[in-house]
C-alpha cells in the first residue's frame, strides 16, 4: 500500500495537475460554449470538448507527465479507453449527484443551471478517475510494467 500510494503521488502528479488545469479551463470554455450558445445540450457539449481537449492532454501527458517512450498508437488506444471510461462514469454519475445534492439543501434551480453545476461535478470526478487510469494503465511503461 505505501508504494502504491508514494507511485501516486509523484512528480507525475504536479505535471498532470499543470497540464489538466489548462486542459480543464479549456474544457470547461467550450462545454459552456457549447451548452448556451450552440445548445449541444448537457452530453454533446460536455463529449465534444473532452474529444477536443484530449488531443492536447495526450500529447503532453504522454511527453511530459509520465514521460512514456512505448509507440503512439499502443498509448493513444489505452488513453482513449480510459478518456471515454472515466467520461461516462463520471459524467452518468453527475447528473443524479449534483441533482440529489441541490435538493438536499433545499435548491430548486432551473434545469438549464442544474445541469451546468453537474458538468462542475463531473470534471472533477473525471480528473480523479482520469490520474489514476492514465498513470497506472494507459502511460504505463514497460519498465513499469516489469515492477509489478
Amino acid at each position: 500500500m505505501k508504494s502504491f500510494i508514494k507511485k501516486f503521488f509523484d512528480k507525475s502528479l504536479l505535471l498532470f495537475l499543470i497540464i489538466g488545469a489548462c486542459n480543464t479551463v479549456l474544457s470547461l470554455a467550450l462545454q459552456f460554449a457549447l451548452f448556451n450558445w450552440a445548445h449541444f445540450g448537457y452530453w454533446g457539449s460536455s463529449a465534444t470538448a473532452f474529444t477536443i481537449c484530449s488531443v492536447s492532454s495526450f500529447y503532453f501527458n504522454k511527453k511530459y507527465s509520465f514521460k512514456n517512450t512505448e509507440k503512439v498508437w499502443i498509448t493513444a488506444l489505452r488513453f482513449a479507453l480510459v478518456i471515454a471510461v472515466c467520461y461516462v462514469l463520471a459524467y452518468y454519475v453527475a447528473q443524479p449527484l449534483t441533482s440529489w445534492l441541490l435538493n438536499a439543501l433545499g435548491w430548486t434551480l432551473e434545469s438549464k443551471i442544474t445541469d451546468q453545476i453537474a458538468m462542475l461535478v463531473g470534471q472533477v470526478i473525471f480528473t480523479l478517475l482520469n490520474y489514476t487510469g492514465q498513470k497506472f494503465f494507459a502511460f504505463k511503461n514497460q519498465e513499469d510494467k516489469k515492477e509489478g
